[in-house]
């Protein structure tokens, strides 16, 4: 007996809503045999052909089928939904939005079309527009899971999360296995940074459907959250093999390889992206990353510039944008990028993740950079927990220090004679290491110098909390802030009794799991406090610490670097994104008064120098008044720097490691006090090292002073001679009453916050 056409259909149907392709697309295939442009069966195939990712064939299916129904009369509404599915999952969002509008053009109330338009909504992140769609769903019947599963997304984007978590549950108790409902349950897990939460349902949701590419990419994130690289590159990887086309998989892979150092690979995950056509906002964000990592600034720029025309509202991308120019002193149009930037601050809608670190060299104010600090770590850290209730502590305070930097880096240089010098009378110390071991005789030095050293190495942020929790630390200082590398997460979790910033990060973190910010009278002045979230504790002298036993090398000629021995030498060997062209035209504007002053600046990349010579040339100043300074070791940098004669503080973001190897070469600094912690520290060092005369007030003052200086080289030397006589005496190099100073600040700061728990 034969069957009727509309009976091969419903076993068609019927072969595919039971998995049976095969049958199901032979099936098909005999219906178009009769019937060539059998609408119901082209969507099939169609179907077939989006789920082998041959998005092109599809396509072409669904164009013949929608010109047949039109032919017929026939409605197209799922036609539509099909084709609107296929551009969402290839990216292409404005063409999905078109579709699906016309799928409910034809049928308002198609519940397929709602979801699918939903979906997109959710894509653009329009989230009122997503959340309108999935109740219009659910308006349709409440039975379903999907719209749920999509109104529990829309509001946890918009951080409404009881009412996320209330739809999240309808949706689970209509299909608890489903693994539509456990993607989206760990995504919302991520969002309220329930990392633990995140991957449990992962794992539940591969336990169902193992390999699949969505789960294993959101297991990454959660993994990732955690600080726990080395699963999470798994995790990643595993995604990208289940689907190489996935872009949040290969996003995730490359921002493990970025933390963990590995560039090159990162850029290699991501470059078939761009060659498919399928690079988003987020892909460039990360391709400027690698870039940036190769010291590539002008590749890194054009990424970061790609990303931004993506999504204007990428606040990541346009910060990364903006230091990136400021690295290369490519200034033309960069005020109106530094404008954009900051006018996040007050649109609430904003994308909130501006870096605080990006912020400390914009022109903004105290309480602008602790709403970024307090912004940034709402939206990127743990929520922490509540503090301790601790018992009285013993006879030796308890101290640990946590760093990547316990090596041949400014943080090891400076600290190691603290480290040495606390009293073993009154403290025990703690070292905890996390950065990739880097073995040099400063590495040894300072893991000798702590009773106790912690090499943690690669452990995840709670692994390095139940490090810290086990030695019973009294005070955690932590060392990194939101500097790159920063454990902060691992914070969250509160080992520790008391726990303290120092140093690394010039300003608020603005994140509860910190209880104290370790400071001075000079960059955070009395009356200022209001604009720092934690406790400010200040230190009775400059709170920048220095080792005063360090090695002194001997002076080098100044022709071994490209200087005239007749010149008065200008320098200033920050890194060049300090440098504003504002500041550099005074410099130029000096050079132009003094015939025989030089500009000695630290820039290696072509492209800043030939941006800083072109802007001095334009001011009249020829090119070759400018000389740059390479890379060298420590020794060989004391060692160059005491050829200067005067060095030149930056704003916003002055010196601080700088302007303390220029003071320990015996090289007086001219400063200007800033509005922010990150631009006072200059005045902080000088008044230490008993030359507040050189601190001016603003900027026309630190004109008129540089340019008083220029034309008295005498009083140049009359300062370096101060700072030659004055290099075992001064405050600035007292390490031993430093370290006394210090510990008595940690005991005030361990009674005052634990006496207000």
């Amino acid at each position: 007996m034969r069957m009727t056409l509309n009976e091969a259909f419903a076993r068609a149907v019927a072969a595919d809503r039971r998995g049976d392709r095969r049958a199901a697309r032979a099936i098909y295939d005999s219906i178009l045999a009769a019937v060539p442009e059998h609408p119901g069966a082209l969507l099939g195939i169609a179907r077939h052909l989006r789920s082998q990712r041959a998005w092109d064939d599809a396509r072409a299916m669904l164009g013949r089928a929608m010109q047949s129904a039109s032919a017929m009369g026939l409605p197209r509404e799922e036609l539509w939904v099909e084709l609107g599915g296929i551009e969402l999952e290839t990216h292409n969002l404005a063409a999905a939005r078109d579709a699906c509008e016309a799928a409910l053009r034809d049928r308002p109330q198609f519940v397929p079309a709602l979801l699918g338009a939903g979906d997109v909504s959710l894509a653009q992140g329009d989230l009122v527009a997503a959340e309108n769609r999935f109740r219009a769903a659910l308006a349709e019947g409440e039975d379903r899971a999907r719209p749920w599963v999509g109104l529990a997304q829309a509001l946890a984007g918009r951080r409404r999360f009881d009412e996320a978590t209330f739809a999240l549950g309808r949706a689970m108790a209509l299909a608890p296995s489903d693994r539509g409902t456990r993607s989206a349950a760990a995504w919302i897990a991520l969002e309220m940074k329930d990392w633990n939460g995140a991957e449990a349902h992962c794992r539940a949701g591969l336990a169902v459907a193992p390999g699949d590419a969505t789960l294993l990419g959101l297991l990454g994130r959660a993994l990732k959250s955690r600080g726990a690289y080395s699963a999470a590159r798994r995790a990643f990887e595993d995604a990208v093999a289940a689907d190489p086309d996935d872009v949040p998989g290969r996003l995730g892979l490359s921002a493990v390889l970025l933390d963990i150092g590995n560039a090159d690979a990162a850029r290699e995950c991501l470059e078939p992206l761009l060659a498919k056509g399928a690079a988003t906002a987020e892909v460039f964000a990360n391709l400027g990353l690698a870039w940036l990592a190769r010291d590539d600034y002008e590749k890194a720029a054009g990424m970061f510039a790609r990303a931004v025309d993506a999504k204007p509202g990428f606040t990541p991308a346009l910060a990364s944008l903006v230091s990136t120019r400021q690295y290369l002193c490519d200034w033309e149009g960069l005020d109106g990028l530094v404008s954009h930037l900051t006018a996040t601050l007050d649109e609430p809608d904003a994308d909130r993740r501006l870096s605080p670190f990006v912020a400390l060299a914009l022109p903004v104010s105290a309480a602008q950079q602790l709403a970024v600090a307090r912004r940034w770590s709402s939206e990127m850290l743990p929520v922490p927990a509540a503090p301790a209730i601790v018992s009285a502590r013993g006879d030796r305070m308890r101290i640990g220090y946590l760093s990547s930097d316990f090596r041949d880096h400014p943080t090891g240089r400076l600290m190691v004679g603290l480290f040495e010098a606390h009293d073993r009378r009154k403290v025990e110390v703690f070292g905890y290491s996390y950065g990739r071991a880097s073995e040099s005789p400063l590495r040894r030095r300072i893991a000798t110098a702590f009773d106790h050293w912690r090499d943690l190495g690669s452990m995840s942020d709670p692994q390095i909390a139940e490090a810290i929790r086990a030695d019973r630390i009294d005070v955690l200082i932590d060392r990194k802030g939101h500097t790159r590398g920063g454990r902060l997460a691992a914070l969250a979790e509160r080992p520790a009794s008391v726990q303290l910033h120092y140093m690394s990060f010039p300003g608020t973190l603005g994140y509860d799991a910190i209880d104290g910010l370790i400071a001075d009278d000079i960059v955070v002045p009395p009356g200022d406090d209001r604009f720092y979230h934690e406790r400010v504790f200040r230190l009775p002298r400059c709170y920048f610490v220095t080792d005063g036993a360090r090695d002194l090398p001997d002076r080098v000629p100044r022709a071994d670097h490209g200087l005239p021995d007749d010149a008065i030498v200008l320098s200033s060997l920050n890194q060049t994104y300090k440098i504003t062209r504002e500041v550099f035209l005074i410099w130029i504007d000096a050079l132009r008064a003094q015939p025989r002053a030089v500009l000695w600046l630290y820039a290696e990349h072509a492209r800043v120098q030939a941006n800083l010579c072109e802007q001095a040339a334009r001011h009249g100043v020829a090119a070759d008044r400018l000389v740059f300074a390479a890379s060298v070791p420590q020794d060989a940098h004391i060692a160059r720097l005491r050829c200067a004669d005067l060095s030149l503080d930056t704003l916003p973001y002055g010196s601080h490691t700088t302007g303390v190897d220029a003071l320990w070469a015996g090289v007086p600094m001219l400063t200007c006090r800033g509005a922010t912690f990150a631009g006072r520290v200059g005045e902080s060092l000088l008044v230490a090292a008993g030359l507040p005369d050189l601190v001016t007030t603003d900027l026309d003052g630190y004109r008129g002073r540089l340019h008083e200086l220029v034309a008295d080289p005498g009083r140049l030397r009359e300062y370096a001679m101060h700072l030659d006589q004055g290099r075992r005496t001064l405050p600035l190099w007292d390490t031993p009453a430093f370290a006394a100073d210090f510990e008595r600040l940690l005991e005030r700061a361990y009674d005052e916050v634990t006496s207000s728990r």
